[in-house]
């Protein structure tokens, strides 16, 4: 029997990727990246014009970089990043944030850095979202 390649790889998971795989993500920031990247692809499948910049969302940001603090304490640039990072993920879910870890704003050099964050997980995890519930839909209402 032969298979659709394309059609298997449309109906898996596109996978959460992690700095650091010796330590697990919570529960509840791998049920609110899933939930992003829903809002997301359904914005895309509306017509939207998204590119990697809005397919990757603050908690998929944060569930990157937070199991890399696991191994080493993050510096410099880094650290602010995943704070700010930290801070709109915080603000977005309605959680006051500390002011001693806040950060509301980053340099042009570190909005850059981000960026290529974005853009690495991005492309790490094979592009726009794929899952069963998003494909059922792009199916039903696109095809």
């Amino acid at each position: 029997m032969k298979t659709n390649n394309k059609l298997t790889k449309e109906k898996q998971n596109t996978p959460i990727i992690v700095a650091n795989t010796l330590w697990p993500l919570p529960e509840n920031l791998i049920k609110d990246i899933k939930t992003e990247r829903i809002i997301s692809g359904l914005l895309d499948m509306g017509g939207a014009e998204l590119d990697y910049h809005d397919l990757v969302g603050w908690a998929e940001l944060v569930g990157y970089l937070m199991p890399a603090t696991c191994v080493s304490p993050l510096k410099g640039d880094a650290y602010e990043i995943y704070l700010y990072c930290v801070t709109k993920y915080m603000n977005r879910k309605k959680i006051e944030v500390p002011k001693e870890v806040e950060i509301k704003e980053l340099s042009s050099y570190q909005i850059q850095k981000l960026d290529e964050f974005k853009k690495f997980i991005f492309k790490s995890r094979g592009g726009k979202e794929s899952n069963p519930v998003l494909n059922a839909l792009k199916e039903v209402f696109l095809n």
